[in-house]
C-alpha cells in the first residue's frame, strides 16, 4: 500500500514530468481515495476500461493517454463522453493518472528505448525530435542489414501485430529510427539520423511521398501497439518497487 500524494511525487520524479512541455496534464488528472493498494494500467482512456477498473476494485488506473488534452475540441469542458467517463471514476472514488511524452522519453521504461531493445537494435541513443525539448526517438542499428520483408516479418512478430510497411530503402535495413506512437511526421528526423527505417505507430497519407523521396523504408505498427511497452513496464516497475497490485487491461485496437 502507497499513499496517493507518495505515488503521484514517486512518479513525477521517475518520469521527469517537469521537464515536458506536453499536449495534456501529465500526473495526477482525478483524485481518489488517499491510499492505493491495486492499481490497474492501460494504453487509452476509455469507459470499458475503467468499468473494468471498477470490476478489479483497483484504488488507481494509470494511463498513456489521459482524459484532458490541450487540443480537445472542448478542453475546458466536462461534458457528453468525457463527463460520463470522469463519473465512473469519482462516483468509485478512484484516481487516474495520465503519462504522455515522459513515457514515450524514458530511457529504460519508455516506448521507444523498449521497442528498440525488443527489436534487437544495439548502438541505442536517444535524439531530439522537431518540437519536443527531450529526446524521444530511438535510433539503433541491426547485428548486420537484413531485407525489409525480413524485418517486416519479425517487428510483427515481436509487437504481435501486422503492421504496415514500405520499402523505399535501396539496401538492407540496419538503422532503424524508432518513434511510438503517431510520429509518421519525423520522417525528417529519421532521415537526419540516418537511418534506413523508421518504425512507429500509425502513419499519415502525406509521409508515404515524403519517405520514398527520402530514400527511407517505413514501419507502422498501429498506434496502440506500439504504446503498450511502457505502460506495461511501468505497472511492473511499481509493483516490484512498492509490491502494489498491477494488473495490464488490454483493449486490443489495431489503429
Amino acid at each position: 500500500m502507497i499513499k496517493l500524494r507518495e505515488l503521484e511525487n514517486y512518479l513525477a520524479n521517475l518520469l521527469d514530468t517537469s521537464a515536458f512541455s506536453d499536449f495534456c496534464i501529465n500526473g495526477l488528472q482525478v483524485e481518489g481515495r488517499n491510499t492505493v493498494e491495486k492499481v490497474v494500467t492501460g494504453v487509452s482512456a476509455s469507459a470499458r476500461l475503467f468499468k473494468a477498473v471498477l470490476e478489479r476494485k483497483a484504488d488507481a488506473v494509470i494511463l498513456h493517454h489521459g482524459l484532458f488534452w490541450k487540443n480537445s475540441p472542448h478542453p475546458m469542458a466536462l461534458r457528453g463522453i468525457l463527463k460520463e467517463r470522469v463519473k465512473l471514476l469519482l462516483d468509485a472514488d478512484v484516481s487516474l493518472f495520465g503519462y504522455h511524452l515522459p513515457l514515450d522519453a524514458h530511457p529504460e521504461l519508455g516506448n521507444s528505448a523498449l521497442i528498440a531493445r525488443a527489436l534487437g537494435l544495439t548502438d541505442i541513443s536517444f535524439i531530439p525530435s522537431a518540437g519536443i525539448e527531450n529526446p524521444i526517438a530511438a535510433c539503433g542499428e541491426l547485428p548486420e542489414p537484413v531485407p525489409f520483408q525480413s524485418f517486416k516479418d519479425h517487428a510483427d512478430e515481436v509487437l504481435n501485430t501486422n503492421g504496415f510497411g514500405f520499402d523505399f530503402h535501396e539496401t538492407g535495413i540496419q538503422q532503424v529510427f524508432v518513434l511510438s506512437g503517431g510520429a509518421g511526421n519525423y520522417y525528417q528526423d529519421a532521415s537526419d539520423a540516418g537511418a534506413d527505417l523508421l518504425v512507429t505507430g500509425e502513419l499519415n497519407e502525406n509521409n508515404i511521398r515524403a519517405a520514398e523521396e527520402l530514400n527511407l523504408s517505413l514501419y507502422a505498427a498501429g498506434h496502440y501497439n506500439s504504446e503498450k511497452w511502457g505502460i506495461m513496464a511501468l505497472g511492473e516497475h511499481l509493483s516490484d518497487r512498492f509490491g502494489l497490485e498491477v494488473e495490464f487491461v488490454d483493449i486490443p485496437n489495431p489503429v
